[in-house]
């Protein structure tokens, strides 16, 4: 029995019937979703591709569109991000797909259905989680705040695409059998990433937070690191427990012994600045026997065991840096006793006999 062709995926081109023959194409066309019934599905994709560059090039069915290029606001929001943002890669990257999509076309003529129709179709093609489409939306959203600020543009369409319900899924974290069997690893055969574990534990801070840290933003008498600028663009102070504290000064000698100037904190084996830990982490966790463990999920332990000890969701949101309790809250469950208290104040003394 002869193989059926194997199909090759197109964006925009589909069978609404299977094994009908009869292929369609979808775009946006001025906030409207149009579909047209073509027939091969070589002839649809032509089709497509052509209707998708008369858009890109400005000109639908005729009509050109005018005003600043969504590349320009792209642009901008770029040269923001570099200065502003700690996430900055990933925001280029989250632009750069949209840009690649709307880059040509007059950021004022892009509508809220098209930007949605586009984000499902992203998410389709490239499986994207509801979280990964919700970061690119953000910064499409972004883009056009900057934009209006400059005045380049009057309406933000990014803000009435709707969020797609995220999943938290379940909190992982590093237990305390499995930050022994880490630390053995660690101890025996990369001793000089001791340190970068004992921060990343005690403080709870961000991969690109940690490793942009200086000796100057370190304040051993107040017993804070200063970031002038983290994640969410703005600043914050770390408070340091006395493990934190200590692991630095020891640090601090090995540097100074070391004769390393650069002014970031850790370093490799080589002596060098390290900009991630992610290479030598993973092979630990692989040597310890650890499963389900990236460098992040050492900021979920440290979140996780402030509120296992009782401390309250507020405190831990300071101590997090989070920009909503909201993103605390996840780890409420991790805190069964006080749970336990608050509903006893509810108890009524039993009647004695």
């Amino acid at each position: 029995m002869p193989r059926k062709p194997k199909i090759t995926k197109h964006k925009g081109v589909y069978e609404k019937v299977a094994d009908s023959g009869i292929w369609w194409i979808r775009y946006t066309k001025d906030g409207k979703r149009v579909t047209e019934s073509i027939g091969r599905q070589s002839d649809a994709v032509t089709i497509y591709d052509q209707r998708m560059l008369e858009i890109r090039t400005g000109k639908v069915l005729g009509v050109e569109r005018r005003g600043v290029k969504f590349s320009a606001l792209v642009e901008d929001a770029l040269l923001f991000s570099k200065d502003h943002h700690r996430d900055a890669r990933n925001f280029k990257q989250r632009l750069e797909l949209a840009e690649g999509e709307f880059g040509a076309r007059a950021a004022n003529s892009i509508t809220p259905q098209e930007l949605r129709d586009w984000l499902t179709e992203m998410s389709d093609d490239r499986s994207w989680s509801s979280a990964t489409s919700n970061r690119v939306k953000a910064a499409i959203s972004k883009t056009y705040a900057l934009g209006m600020q400059a005045q380049k543009v009057q309406t933000n369409p990014a803000r009435l695409v709707p969020r797609k319900r995220e999943n938290p899924g379940r909190i992982r974290y590093i237990t305390a059998d499995e930050e022994k069997r880490l630390r053995q690893v660690i101890a025996h055969k990369r001793p000089h990433c001791m340190y970068q574990l004992d921060l990343a534990l005690h403080t709870g801070m961000r991969s690109g937070e940690q490793f942009s840290v200086s000796w100057d933003q370190v304040d051993f008498d107040q017993e804070y690191i200063y970031l002038s600028m983290t994640k969410n663009g703005s600043e914050r102070y770390v408070h340091l427990n006395t493990n934190a504290l200590q692991s630095l000064r020891d640090l601090k000698v090995e540097c100074e012994r070391r004769g390393l100037t650069h002014p970031t904190l850790f370093f490799d084996k080589f002596n060098t600045a390290i900009k991630s830990p992610r290479e030598w982490f993973e092979k630990s966790c692989i040597e310890a026997g650890i499963e389900g463990v990236t460098w992040h999920i050492t900021r979920h332990t440290y979140c996780s065991r402030l509120i296992m000890a009782g401390v309250d969701l507020k405190t831990a949101q300071e101590l997090m840096g989070h920009k909503t309790i909201a993103m605390t809250a996840r780890y409420a469950h991790l805190s069964p006793t006080h749970l336990k208290s608050a509903i006893r104040k509810l108890e009524t003394p039993q009647a004695t006999a």
